[in-house]
């Protein structure tokens, strides 16, 4: 007898299986496709060696600690530190509205589980963060899409979405959105904020890309006088370090932040020991500022080269973004950036992200992609996008 497994109709899928099937083909033929999908931070700037030491130094001084269980609300140094990295960028926190979790992503589904039920109204932007949009499908609520291009968040969407039968949470990327690259500016940041605080309104910003400024730096939503009651600010040293440390946080109201560490305890007991204790003493020892600065100078060549190259070898018809911040370029066509023309475009050795699991709601436009610089050498890029360009004439 076949079984029958009493899966949950209402699970995201992440993509279509045909387009996840071709992605992952690609990802296996590294040296044969170039890819532009997935948002990866640069494997070749990753401090392996710093991060060894610092794994190291904690397993000769702290061993036996580092393969204990730890309190659900994170390593208390690592938080200290924490807390002081979000100072500088201008967050007033301490160690106690903080709770470490497993990446961004983790953050994400607590939120979410905490604070939506079946049929809530959520306010989300469209496009947006395509893992945001499946976990916070997950609660089943009543997406209200808030149109976002390159020149930031369209807010005449908000106020009518916060006037009416109003979502009273909305999920932002201000600093650094994905897809499209854009930040929101100061006015609209302020502007937000006096529309939330008048309709009893929160905003779970999404700080990812937030370090990942490149053309000036831009403080979080989080650090603008007025946020410290209305926005739940989520990061994580994915872009910035790795993302195989899955190390991120939350920082919001202490009632809050206790509510978040009791579901977490309930999901997971905690963050990872051993990777919490080696970030910290990578903190302890290393100037990640530095870093960071290191990485943007790579990031901001291969933007260039990527718009360039676009410039160059489009045909006439595509628009793209020019990102100030992020790892992405968000191009839109005039005809669907679907499964066939993803296969196409792997034949000829590119791979891209199609567009439309960027769109929360069932009426996603095809006609667009995401093309990711972060990870791809500057001739490599260019030898993509030429690629690329054949395959849409």
């Amino acid at each position: 007898m076949t079984a029958h497994y009493p899966f949950k109709s209402w699970v995201v899928p992440r993509q279509s299986a045909a387009v996840e099937r071709l992605l992952k083909k690609a990802a296996d033929q590294r040296d044969a496709v170039i890819s532009f999908a997935g948002g990866l931070p640069a494997d070749d700037l990753f401090p392996q060696e710093a991060l060894a030491d610092s794994l190291d130094r904690v397993m000769t001084k702290h061993g036996r600690e580092a393969l204990q269980y730890q309190w659900s609300e994170g390593y208390a140094p690592l938080r200290e530190q924490l807390a002081q990295i979000l100072q500088a960028r201008g967050i007033t926190v301490t160690a106690d509205r903080l709770l470490i979790t497993h990446g961004a992503q983790q953050a994400l589904d607590l939120i979410a589980r905490l604070f939506l039920r079946t049929g809530d109204p959520l306010g989300i932007e469209s496009p947006a963060y395509s893992s945001a949009i499946q976990v916070f499908g997950l609660q089943r609520p009543r997406v209200v899409p808030l149109p976002r291009d390159a020149d930031g968040l369209d807010m005449d969407a908000v106020r009518a979405a916060i006037r009416g039968p109003r979502p009273n949470l909305l999920y932002l990327t201000p600093g650094g959105h994905n897809p499209t690259g854009s930040a929101l500016s100061s006015k609209q940041g302020a502007e937000l904020l006096d529309l939330c605080a008048a309709h009893d309104a929160y905003v779970i910003e999404d700080d990812a890309y937030g370090q990942i400024q490149l053309d000036e730096p831009r403080r979080p939503l989080r650090a603008t006088p007025g946020a410290e009651d209305r926005v739940i600010h989520v990061g994580t040293f994915s872009k910035v370090l790795s993302p195989g440390l899955r190390i991120g946080w939350i920082v919001a109201p202490p009632p809050v932040i206790e509510q978040l560490t009791q579901l977490k305890a309930m999901v997971d007991l905690q963050t990872n020991t051993l990777g919490q204790m080696a970030l910290s003493e990578y903190l302890a020892r290393h100037d990640l500022g530095e870093h960071i600065t290191r990485c943007l100078t790579h990031y901001r060549e291969r933007r260039d080269v990527m718009l360039r190259a676009l410039a160059e070898h489009m045909p006439t018809g595509p628009r793209w973004t020019s990102p100030s911040a992020g790892f992405s370029i968000w191009m839109s066509l005039q005809h669907p950036a679907d499964e066939p023309l993803l296969a196409r475009a792997l034949d000829a050795g590119v791979a891209f992200e199609p567009g439309a699991v960027f769109f929360p709601g069932s009426d996603a436009p095809a006609g667009h992609m995401r093309l990711t610089f972060s990870n791809t050498l500057p001739a490599r890029i260019r030898e993509g996008v030429r690629r690329l360009g054949a395959v849409l004439r």
